[in-house]
């Protein structure tokens, strides 16, 4: 059988400081793209003149489009279009592709009915620190981006990525609604190494809930099966911040069943983010004092998903 060509989309902002471990990765890969395509999602930094340095090295065809800024979404969608290859493979400009990468993920598509291809996302040996942004798909279901191969065929027939955010899930929810099944290579593997960000980071990624919201309005059969449609943690802690207010008014009872609440659901959040990471005793209480405002935040951004739908522009 003749092999399938592929073409590699990485969406890229603000990022030039990376994409270059990203390229000697997929250079000395065992199988080569077709092309690799660069979105510049509206970046500020130099990287045009990464890409142009790579240019006249790559064994493969390097291109570098621009669109204008609209979230990681928006740009691998333009660039899954631009491609020319039958086959492409989704990766991050932060990522590492493991030198069997491409050569693994085209094995994956056994029969025509793979529709797509997901692989394993590592962390690296870098450990993780509090606020670091940590990426891991250690065993499929998760239909990250950062490491996803598709029929280019299969995408157009499900009208791309319709989604500016939440995006890999939104498009591999349409992928198996039309039948497709995705498979799980454990042996392609991209190492996405951790980030340091900042608090703040945080809280504009708490905004991003709204399209979670929409996951389960769009996909109400798939979704389900794949994200958890409310967190318990979520609603102790909201409850339990909501009781001790009241017991201001209410008294000492409300007061007891809202630290007792706290005392339920903070912990199984806190050990959730703080698991496998490094932090100071300092740390480790601001982390507390983030968790208590950072919770009903997210459940504001959700439920406001669930009552005013985010809107977004749909390509045809």
């Amino acid at each position: 059988m003749e092999m399938e060509t592929i073409s590699v989309v990485i969406p890229i902002y603000n990022q030039s400081n990376l994409i270059g471990w990203t390229l000697e990765a997929l250079m000395a890969n065992s199988l080569q793209p077709q092309e690799v395509i660069i979105v510049d999602d509206g970046s500020s930094d130099n990287v045009q003149s990464i890409v142009t340095a790579f240019e006249s090295r790559a064994p493969f065809t390097l291109r570098l489009l621009s669109v204008i800024h609209g979230g990681p979404g928006a740009a691998r969608d333009a660039g899954w279009r631009a491609a020319e290859g039958e086959i492409v493979a989704f990766t991050d400009a932060d990522a590492v592709p493991d030198r069997l990468w491409l050569e693994w993920g085209l094995k994956g598509f056994s029969s025509p009915k793979v529709g797509g291809v997901e692989g394993q996302v590592e962390g690296g040996d870098m450990p993780p620190k509090i606020l670091t942004h940590q990426v891991k798909n250690p065993y499929g279901g998760q239909f990250m981006t950062a490491n996803m191969f598709y029929r280019r065929s299969v995408i157009a027939k499900v009208g791309g990525f319709k989604s500016p955010y939440r995006e890999d899930s939104d498009l591999a929810f349409s992928v198996l609604e039309a039948g497709y099944d995705i498979v799980f290579s454990r042996n392609a593997r991209v190492i996405h190494p951790p980030r340091e960000e900042s608090w703040r980071f945080y809280f504009s990624k708490a905004n991003r809930k709204r399209f979670e919201a929409l996951l389960f309005r769009n996909h109400p059969q798939i979704a389900p099966q794949y994200l958890p449609r409310f967190q318990p943690t979520e609603l102790l802690i909201i409850s339990g911040e909501l009781m001790v207010l009241l017991s201001l008014i209410l008294g000492v009872w409300f007061l007891a069943g809202g630290l007792f609440l706290l005392a339920i659901g903070l912990p199984k959040r806190l050990a959730d983010w703080l698991d496998g990471r490094q932090y100071s005793s300092r740390e480790y209480l601001i982390a507390w004092l983030v968790t208590l405002v950072l919770v009903p935040v997210e459940a504001y951004h959700h439920w406001m998903g669930v009552l005013k739908p985010p809107q977004f522009h749909v390509k045809t």
